[in-house]
């Protein structure tokens, strides 16, 4: 009889324990440890906080801190309804956060009287593309301590948003990748601002987004100038939110003066429009 008690209660024991041990892991993966939003969006731009001699990991991506423990995170424009974080203390224990993903929707947009050789590019200039291309990811990768990134964006030129971020574009009956950032029309020689802090990591006439400067905020963080008429920053600059970098124009493939405004992280093409206060819009 004492043998068939203590195997009834070996066996609860064991049926008790998983029990307990997935109720611990709900309860941990249903509070937000990373100081994130409780949801993100499709396209969006993160800045979170841990314990400096934390490690984040995304998605099996370790990410990197801030000596006060920030670190950044972007979602990826068709990322799934989840996004996988996992967060490792300084004594060694995981923990897992999933963060649910808010789905954005993407119209189509027809663009028409471009110039043929800005759609189908002639042989001529496929070396100068490319070049172009090697440009622009070299200044993309730049991964400095700078902490300009924690910093709320401010608008870097006001006007009417010809352009939203991943819209398919059909140009001149050609359907062409999506785009990678929101266009602000506005009158030729409007003044353009930083809007935040940086350093600037390129400044070059491309191809096809003419005049174009990119700045580089910190932990993979950058954004992207295209189409401006003239351009009032140097390489290497540092320069403070708010300052003139350069005047709205047509350079490049353009229908009109616009500014073209990305907004990445390392390689992850994420949307401005998000990171704005839309008040004054």
């Amino acid at each position: 009889m004492k043998f068939l008690m203590s195997c009834l209660l070996w066996f609860s024991l064991m049926v008790a324990l998983p029990a307990q041990t997935m109720a611990q892991n709900i309860q941990t993966m249903a509070q937000n440890i990373l100081g994130l939003p409780d949801e993100l969006t499709q396209g969006g731009f993160y800045v979170g906080k841990v314990a400096p001699d934390s490690e984040v990991w995304f998605e099996g991506r370790k990410l990197r801190l801030s000596p006060e423990g920030h670190f950044v995170v972007g979602m990826n424009w068709q990322q799934g309804v989840m996004a996988t974080f996992k967060l490792i203390d300084a004594a060694g224990q995981t923990r897992h956060q999933r963060l649910g993903v808010k789905k954005q929707k993407y119209d189509v947009s027809h663009i028409d009287g471009l110039p043929p050789k800005m759609v189908t590019p002639p042989k001529q200039v496929l070396a100068r593309i490319a070049q172009d291309s090697a440009r622009v990811k070299k200044a993309r990768k730049t991964d400095s301590d700078r902490q300009e990134f924690r910093g709320a964006f401010i608008w870097p030129v006001r006007g009417r948003i010809s352009g939203h971020f991943g819209n398919h574009r059909i140009l001149n009956g050609t359907p062409k990748s999506p785009h990678g950032g929101m266009d602000i029309a506005a009158p030729k020689g409007t003044k353009i601002i930083a809007p935040l802090g940086g350093r600037v990591t390129m400044v070059s006439d491309l191809y096809y987004t003419g005049n174009s400067v990119i700045i580089d905020h910190g932990l993979g963080v950058n954004t992207v100038f295209a189409h401006m008429d003239s351009v009032t920053v140097n390489m290497g600059q540092v320069i403070k939110q708010g300052d003139q970098i350069g005047t709205v124009g047509a350079t490049g493939r353009a229908t009109g003066p616009h500014l073209h405004w990305g907004l990445n992280w390392y390689n992850e093409r994420l949307n401005p429009a998000l990171v704005l206060d839309h008040g004054n819009e």
